[in-house]
């Protein structure tokens, strides 16, 4: 009896229109139809496993799509021209429509040619531009403006949402492989002394991840030193001392926050001290401790500026002393 084999799988530039889009389908509802949180490492290590088979081959296949409807849309333009219905017509536009339409192309990263359009949606889509920024569009007027948009991209109805579901695919999958990278960490015990800090793995993680200007190697420094000073009580920020306001404990500057500074022994500026190891701009890194929740900071009148712990940073000083207790 011949021994049955698995039967090959056809090259990629084999597969009918149909079985493209029916492949990428079934990437997408593998990742998106994962074992929830809660359920067992093994069970979401091994939905990663498929998540990640599935999903290697989607940019490939997408591709192979993209090419094929540019393919498509040559055949109609030549066939057009061979015929005589396709007419070139010149059209004088605004300096001002062509600038718009540049920038929005800029702002959602697609390519608009802004004579496919008509007079009436050319304004139509740039005016539902101004509302879809502002966060005033309603569902009716967002469907308009991304059918217009895709109109002017030439892109096939339902571009938008096809985008989303591939950002949030990407997003599952990345929410994946941090849970599996997780999972080969070495567990840690915690032996803390009296006043020591130890930040959460977020903090570091972000690092990853982050986006220019987002979040710095200056910033966690910034974070764990500013921890400490409310630990100890004591202060390494000029011209502020600690004191109890409301039943708490609040760090009072003076001055504005623009001018907040840490003491110039442990931050020199690198512009006047060859030898410094670095230089923290503190007002701008508790800009992005305060987005994070860290810190509250806030410019009271007379020139007083209080900075109170936020809520991630009482809840790992409160852990903390949970943990030494």
């Amino acid at each position: 009896m011949a021994l049955r084999t698995r039967k090959p799988e056809k090259p990629v530039s084999e597969l009918t229109t149909k079985e493209l889009e029916k492949r990428i389908s079934l990437a997408q509802k593998t990742v998106q139809n994962l074992p929830p949180p809660e359920a067992s490492a093994e069970e979401r290590k091994a939905a990663l496993a498929r998540g990640q088979v599935v999903v290697q081959e989607v940019p490939e296949l997408r591709a192979e799509l993209a090419r094929r409807e540019r393919l498509a849309r040559h055949r109609e333009t030549e066939k057009a021209a061979l015929k005589g219905g396709y007419e070139r017509t010149r059209e004088v536009l605004a300096p001002g429509v062509i600038e718009g339409f540049q920038r929005l192309g800029q702002d959602i990263g697609l390519k608009l040619d802004v004579k496919k359009l008509d007079a009436a949606e050319r304004s139509a889509v740039l005016k539902l531009w101004s509302a879809v920024l502002a966060g005033d569009a309603s569902i009716e007027e967002r469907a308009e403006f991304e059918a217009l948009v895709e109109k002017a991209a030439g892109k096939e109805p339902g571009f938008f949402d096809e985008r989303r579901k591939q950002a949030q695919t990407k997003r599952q999958l990345a929410e994946l492989k941090e849970e599996a990278h997780m999972l080969t960490l070495p567990r840690r015990r915690r032996f803390e002394e009296p006043g020591a800090i130890t930040l959460p793995r977020v903090v570091f993680s972000q690092l990853q991840s982050t986006k220019s200007g987002h979040w710095g190697i200056s910033d966690v420094g910034c974070l764990a030193t500013v921890l400490s000073c409310f630990l100890e009580k004591r202060t390494l920020i000029r011209d502020s001392a600690f004191e109890e306001r409301d039943g708490e404990v609040v760090l009072v500057a003076r001055g504005q926050i623009s001018r907040l500074a840490f003491e110039n022994r442990v931050n020199p500026n690198t512009a006047y001290a060859v030898s410094s190891s670095g230089w923290v701009d503190l007002p701008a890194s508790l800009e992005r401790l305060v987005a994070n929740n860290w810190f509250d900071v806030r410019e009271l009148r007379g020139g007083i500026v209080e900075i109170r712990l936020g809520t991630a940073a009482r809840k790992l000083l409160e852990e903390g002393s949970t943990a030494s207790g």
